[in-house]
């Protein structure tokens, strides 16, 4: 009897490990070729990055360099030292229609952009695949992002179960508040680390998802890259023309476009202005999901990701199934450029 229980739980252990295996296979294949970066045409969105020189409108996107304007050698530094300031300050077509030379900069000679509030908001599950992807049946949901935005190049902190989220994020220009028109929003491509293994330990599956573990989870440490280049667009739906592609190691493993989230810009903010009291779980303290009843100007909303992240509920297990120290990942999103951020 004993034996055959004993070989009963052999099997049982080689299923689960075999399933695990089955479902941490990658959604998409494929190795990373030669970038093209297309920036764009300026009667639609406005470009910009920054120098140590001051504020950038950016032309081109040349491989390992970007070709434009520099907007505080015309407008000096003051008027230029916060973009979006800059941006509501100035008729965005007469900033299209600046005169200048155009200049070559190297990326590597690019800091960040703006000076981007914290903390942030994001939205989880807001593509279906994914959701479908970590059994997820619940609609989207907000939870806050408490880590400080980084940049590019910044390497992430290894920690075990470390896990990728390709997104796309808005910022406002100016503050949002309930019951008042939305105001224009950049664009910046963002990658959403998460620390899943505390993020598993804190969720309590009786509270309502996002409540519990996302707080802890995704606030580890250099867990928010964030773009060299952002958009400032004219339309509003302009971010739907936005793909995504995600690889580790010059493997891919997500590919998305925008036109799949579930929520809508306008809805996750109007989402988040409602819940912005909503106590948060984040070890053995609670914060509100915003720390105003606004969303304050230049803080980052993150619009989720698409299929193809390392977790699945069945292989928290394994290390191994998650980014090892020395991993690569690579973020690109048409118009946003790319993220380049090693696992240290």
């Amino acid at each position: 009897m004993l034996k055959r229980l004993a070989a009963a739980l052999v099997v049982l252990a080689l299923i689960f490990v075999g399933a695990s295996y089955y479902v941490s296979m990658p959604v998409v294949e494929g190795t990373r070729g030669d970038s093209t970066f297309v920036i764009a045409d300026p009667a639609e969105a406005l470009t910009f990055a920054r120098t140590s020189e001051g504020l950038i409108l950016v032309a081109t996107h040349q491989g390992d360099a970007i070709t434009g304007t520099n907007l505080t050698a015309l407008y000096g530094e003051a008027a230029t030292a916060d973009l979006s300031t800059f941006i509501t300050s100035q008729a965005e077509a007469s900033i299209a229609a600046v005169p200048g030379t155009q200049e070559r900069f190297p990326l590597d000679e690019l800091i960040n952009p703006i000076a981007f509030s914290y903390p942030s908001v994001a939205a989880g599950t807001n593509f279906r695949e994914h959701a479908d992807e970590v059994y997820s049946d619940d609609p989207p949901f907000l939870f806050p992002k408490l880590t400080p935005p980084g940049f590019w190049t910044d390497a992430v902190p290894f920690v075990p179960r470390l896990d990728f989220e390709a997104e796309v994020c808005a910022f406002p220009l100016t503050d949002i508040r309930a019951d008042e028109p939305l105001p224009t929003l950049g664009w910046v491509l963002c990658n959403d680390f998460t620390d899943r293994l505390t993020l598993i330990k804190e969720i309590d599956l009786g509270a309502p998802l996002g409540q519990t573990g996302f707080a802890s989870g995704k606030g580890c440490a250099g867990c928010l890259p964030t773009g060299y280049v952002v958009v400032v667009p004219q339309s509003p739906d302009f971010y739907r023309g936005v793909s995504v592609s995600l690889y580790v190691n010059d493997q891919l493993r997500q590919q998305f476009d925008l036109t799949e989230m579930i929520l809508s810009i306008e809805e996750i903010v109007a989402k988040a202005l409602t819940d912005a009291e909503v106590p948060y779980q984040k070890g053995t303290d609670t914060v509100p999901l915003l720390p105003s009843n606004e969303i304050r100007q230049n803080s980052l909303i993150l619009t989720g990701t698409g299929a193809g992240v390392l977790f699945k509920p069945l292989n928290i297990w394994g290390q191994h199934f998650y980014l090892q120290r020395g991993d690569v990942v690579r973020t690109e999103a048409t118009y946003l450029g790319h993220l380049v951020n090693r696992i240290d």
